[in-house]
């Protein structure tokens, strides 16, 4: 791949991380008008807010620590899982834009060169974050569709 396409694929993967952080912005307007059973029901599997806990636990114990290995960081403070459902909606998103935050500054810093290193299971970091990307994806639409459901 030619650099200018590297950039570019860098810049779209950039996005669609950044993208989480849009989200949680238009989820504090839906969540602030649900009743809390709304957000923490588990009759369907995980509970909004676990399913956000999910994402949390997932940037700070694995994606974040996989990235830092690229520049000799050998020790991690693994974050424990919390009991989401006893958080508020508003310390979770909190908490999720934090950690979104932390990759997405730690990505923005890598040189264009470092984005072809092996990160994690034999892949480089556009194929591990377009992983990520994915289950992004994966996650808000549950999350969207677990909404519409108890809010409807």
């Amino acid at each position: 791949m030619s650099e200018p396409d590297l950039e570019q694929l860098r810049a779209d993967l950039l996005e669609q991380l950044c993208y989480m952080l849009d989200e949680i912005a238009s989820l504090r307007q839906v969540t602030s008008r649900m009743h809390e059973a709304q957000i923490t029901n588990t009759e369907r599997g995980l509970s909004v807010k676990q399913c956000y806990g999910a994402i949390i636990m997932r940037d700070r114990n694995e994606i974040l620590p996989a990235l830092q290995k690229l520049s000799g960081c050998k020790r991690f403070r693994k974050v424990r899982n919390k009991e989401w459902n006893h958080l508020s909606m508003e310390e979770i998103l909190t908490e999720v834009e934090k950690a979104r935050q932390e990759v997405i500054e730690f990505v923005t810093k890598l040189d264009l060169h470092d984005w072809t290193l092996e990160v994690a299971d034999g892949m480089d970091v556009y194929q591990f974050l377009l992983t990520v990307s994915h289950h992004d994806a994966d996650t808000l639409r549950s999350v969207a569709q677990q909404l519409y459901r108890d809010y409807s």
